[in-house]
């Protein structure tokens, strides 16, 4: 179950309490640490260098505990220089939850990024 709250809504809440309570029973066999590892794996052998990751957060999506780990470009000269996207990784099982769709947005994103930085530096 998924709850999204619009802005009209949350204008309504804005002086009121809010209590949400959430419960999930989960083992977490997969650390931060490896999450990230596995990331970054992926996404050298899959997409190529100048992109990492970042510090994850743990996610509670479709009754599942996720690390989404942010993904960054940075390059040589530049340094970083945005997030170009998130990968999830299932805390259970180690999976890493990124299809051909999501590298290839990535991969994208980081394309537009890194033009976008030439652009402005020769300006």
């Amino acid at each position: 179950m998924e709850v999204m709250l619009d802005e009209a809504l949350l204008t309504k809440l804005r002086t009121a309490q809010v209590d949400i309570t959430i419960h999930v029973t989960a083992t977490m066999n997969i650390t931060p640490f490896v999450a990230r590892q596995k990331v970054n794996v992926l996404l050298l052998d899959k997409v190529g260098t100048g992109l990492l990751s970042e510090n994850p957060v743990l996610l509670a999506a479709e009754g599942h505990l996720r690390w989404r780990i942010p993904v960054v470009l940075a390059l040589p000269g530049c340094g970083r220089l945005g997030q170009v996207g998130a990968i999830d990784v299932d805390v259970q099982t180690g999976e890493v939850l990124a299809d051909n769709t999501l590298l290839n947005d990535i991969t994208q994103h980081a394309g537009q990024l890194a033009t976008s930085s030439a652009l402005q530096t020769k300006s």
